[in-house]
């Protein structure tokens, strides 16, 4: 038995995971194809997912992430969002690029928050819950800056501990330019990073300067 609910709760994560993979929902023909489970299991576990909130099926007979998941969301280190908030939204603004926070997660990076530039004729979409491994891409670069060398590690890696920034282009999405500082705690090794993500390059230093410095506060900020 305790098999047998293990194994449904995994099916159900992974319907959430495909979900959050496709914004613009799939059926439950995809679903089924997806989490390599049977049309009728597929049925079961969405009719569970969707009392709860988690996911809501449209007028297209989409599935796609419920409205619930961002309550869930927001529960999850509620100083960091609260905290960031405010000197995201300046390093958004100043540098016109999308500003974010990443958390690490064993070996991925989580983008945690996300903070859009107001007034950039166009920016890069980051969404919250992104993840992809710590070793690729600005902000898992510097969370790994900060914390002890390991060996066989990237040559960015200790680049980026050397100028207490990481910088990184197309890694994870084509094109796109990324730099990120981490954001260094009281005690322990670093868990964080703050940084900003372009469509192209920005001015390096000045860049970083103002990263560093978000990330600064940030880490003041953190009890």
């Amino acid at each position: 038995m305790a098999a047998t609910g293990s194994k449904t709760v995994d099916n159900g994560v992974q319907i959430l995971k495909a979900l959050a993979g496709n914004p613009r929902g799939l059926t439950t023909t995809e679903l089924a194809r997806a989490v390599g489970v049977h049309r009728t299991g597929i049925y079961r576990l969405l009719t569970t997912l969707s009392g709860h909130g988690l996911v809501s099926q449209g007028s297209d007979s989409r599935y796609r992430l419920g409205l619930t998941i961002i309550e869930l969301a927001g529960a999850v280190r509620p100083d960091l969002q609260s905290i960031s908030q405010a000197p995201l939204r300046e390093l958004a603004d100043e540098t016109g690029a999308t500003a974010f926070l990443s958390l690490l997660d064993g070996e991925e990076v989580v983008s945690t928050v996300v903070v859009e530039p107001l007034h950039a004729d166009a920016h890069v979409a980051y969404r919250v819950g992104t993840r992809h491994p710590a070793t690729r891409g600005s902000a898992g670069l510097a969370i790994l800056s900060a914390r002890p060398p390991q060996e066989g590690e990237r040559d960015e890696i200790s680049l980026a501990r050397r100028q207490g920034y990481s910088v990184s282009q197309g890694e994870l999405q084509r094109g796109a330019w990324g730099l990120a500082a981490p954001l260094r705690p009281r005690a322990g090794d670093a868990e964080a990073s703050v940084g900003v993500v372009a469509l192209q390059p920005l001015d390096e230093d000045t860049t970083a300067s103002m990263v560093i410095h978000a990330a600064d506060v940030i880490g003041k900020a953190l009890p």
